[in-house]
Formats: C-alpha cells, structure tokens, sequence
C-alpha cells in the first residue's frame, strides 16, 4: 500500500478531525505525571479513546528531530518492543511495529501509516496514525491489533516551550478484558509524551524546517 498523498486528501482529513476528535464530551481523568488526561466514550465500541496534554519547555525542533526519527523509537515509545520501516518519504511512514505485554498476554503487533504535516502558519507539527497493511509486514508473531486512530499535535508556544497533544483509539484485539484494555490505556498518553520529551532532550537534535521556522517567529535576543 503507498502512502497517502499529502495535498487534498489531507487537508480534507484534517477538516474532519474535530468532528472525528469531539463526537463526545471528553472526560476529565485527572493529572497523570503532569500529563492532563482525558478519556472519550464510543458510541460503537466498549473502549474510550484517551487523551493527554502537556505542556514542556522544549523546544519544537528539538522534539520534532526525535519524533520524526524511526531510530528514536524505541526509546520513548511504551511498551515498545521493535519495529521495521517498510516504506517512508519526508512525511509519511509506513511500518510494523510490536508491542511488548506483560507475562501470560500475548504481544501486540500493528501494521501503521503514518502522515504528518508542518504547518508553518500556526507552528505547529501534526501527525496522523491508522492501521493499513502491507505485503513486506511479518506476520504470525503476535496477536495482530488495530489502531483506529492516533493523532499528535506539537504546537510552539515560545522560542524554547511547546503542547503536545496526543489523542488515541485502538483495539488490542484477542481475549483480553475491556476493562483491563481501558486501565493499561489510561496511562499510555502520560507515558508516551513524557517519554518523548525525556528523549528529546537526551538526544538534543533540531529539525531544520521547525528550527528555521522558530529563528522566523522567536528571533533571539542580540
């Protein structure tokens, strides 16, 4: 499967997005190590899509480098246990990834799409997440998952400070309890923005479009 073109079918997607994003009141859940966390009831599914909000004093191009970096994975996505890239332009990835559970639970894999966008306007990074399929995954490992969405905003609000929005909806699949699927999501958000954050001021690289965009709109002090 090739990669979704990222003109009109995109900003159409991007159109819909509220009304995909908001078809629910969301439900406070509290601060979960920092992480303002929300969750959504689906009026055809027994799972809720969970949402996380944080605001770090990171720069974007700093967070973008890591976040766009297929290397960097592995260590601020949870639970994640290893993935290979199929197919990837500047803006679009196509990979398999497995998830790594608890004793006794089978792992996880996902075939997932992804497609970002850099919108210079608003200083802002979005990424959009679904699962597809492809000739070149590997199959039989795991119980294979579906993710019906997931969506990152990185928006700058200073020269060195940015939101980070994350919004997710999948389903494990196999005979796991839709409660237990619930409770160990509930902490994904926290654990998936944190980790980035953590990363990305470990690694400390800058992407050059977001870092040229930031020097325009934040210029430094003389």
């Amino acid at each position: 499967m090739r990669p979704t073109p990222l003109a009109a079918p995109l900003a159409a997607l991007l159109l819909l997005l509220p009304a995909l994003t908001h078809a629910t009141p969301w439900e406070p859940l509290g601060d979960i190590d920092g992480v303002k966390t929300e969750r959504q009831t689906k009026e055809d599914s027994p799972l809720f899509a969970f949402r996380g909000e944080l605001t770090a004093d990171i720069p974007l191009d700093v967070l973008a480098a890591t976040f766009a970096d297929p290397a960097q994975r592995r260590h601020w996505v949870d639970r994640y246990a290893e993935h290979i890239t199929l197919e990837k332009t500047k803006l679009t990835e196509i990979y398999w990834i497995r998830f790594s559970l608890p004793p006794l639970v089978s792992d996880r894999d996902y075939i997932l799409n992804t497609v970002a966008e850099i919108d210079r306007a608003r200083g802002e990074l979005r990424a959009e997440i679904t699962s597809t399929t492809h000739p070149k995954a590997p199959e039989g490992c795991c119980v294979r998952a579906e993710v019906q969405r997931t969506f990152y905003r990185f928006s700058a609000l200073s020269r060195t400070q940015t939101r980070l929005i994350v919004e997710v909806q999948t389903d494990p699949k196999g005979l796991l309890p839709r409660w237990l699927v619930n409770q160990i999501q509930k902490s994904w958000p926290s654990k998936t923005l944190n980790g980035l954050v953590k990363r990305a001021r470990e690694v400390g690289s800058s992407h050059p479009e977001m870092r040229a965009w930031l020097d325009e709109r934040f210029p430094a002090t003389p």
